[in-house]
């Protein structure tokens, strides 16, 4: 079952609500107390997903998804959840990184690169954010304005972690490979925001995470994929 990390203070701790849209709903089914804080887009609701903006490395300096560079591990997250996301009927309506792009490629007069924005303000809690600063509003209102949208979700930072292990979880929770070689455990994380743009207003900021698995394995994004997708396209 995906799981939202909401634990406030520290690096996960950057999780908080502000008031809903009109437009959105709190979630209908008996999901858990962790996430019945995260408000969802009704279908049919035009969505601008912009392209995963930051990245961290791992602990041996290597980049998420066995990527060369932090370029290279970005854009295999945004093509991760492209693929998620396409695959959901809920979500036909949302604008995916690609088409974003192809957006901007045809009017460089707005000179807004969708890959790196001014994202920095969206890495502080919220109750610590009264607004949306420029040129971060600027930019995603020219956006939404494309797609005559008021919501766009920014997928702030990916990150890898490796998991601890506690007497409580079997080997083959916590081990991965053949033979006597074990492998750490590690889950990726995405953090990303819900915005009102037209309000300069965070919806939401909460932190998503994948399965676990290893560093060599193709999964750890993709599962964190596809557990965005479900949460925010149900």
């Amino acid at each position: 079952m995906t799981t939202l990390r909401l634990n406030i203070g520290g690096r996960s701790g950057l999780v908080a609500v502000a008031a809903l849209g009109l437009l959105l709903t709190g979630p209908a089914d008996g999901r858990g107390q962790e996430d019945a804080s995260m408000p969802h887009f009704p279908n049919g609701t035009t969505v601008v997903l912009v392209p995963v903006q930051s990245t961290l490395p791992l602990d041996d300096g290597s980049w998420p998804g066995m990527a060369r560079t932090e370029e290279d591990a970005l854009r295999a997250m945004d093509a991760e959840l492209e693929f998620a996301f396409g695959e959901r009927r809920s979500a036909e309506d949302w604008v995916l990184p690609s088409e974003l792009r192809r957006t901007m490629e045809r009017n460089p007069s707005l000179d807004i690169k969708p890959d790196r924005m001014a994202y920095s303000p969206l890495l502080v809690p919220i109750p610590d954010r009264k607004y949306i600063p420029e040129p971060l509003h600027t930019e995603l209102r020219t956006l939404a304005a494309l797609y005559d949208t008021r919501y766009v979700v920014v997928p702030v930072r990916l990150t890898v972690e490796t998991e601890s292990v506690d007497e409580g979880r079997s080997g083959s929770e916590v081990a991965y490979g053949g033979g006597d070689a074990v492998a750490p455990a590690q889950r990726a994380y995405l953090l990303a925001a819900m915005i009102d743009i037209r309000r300069s207003e965070v919806l939401w900021l909460g932190e998503f995470n994948g399965d676990p698995g290893t560093s060599d394995s193709g999964s750890l994004l993709a599962t964190l994929a596809n557990n965005v997708a479900e949460q925010l396209a149900p």
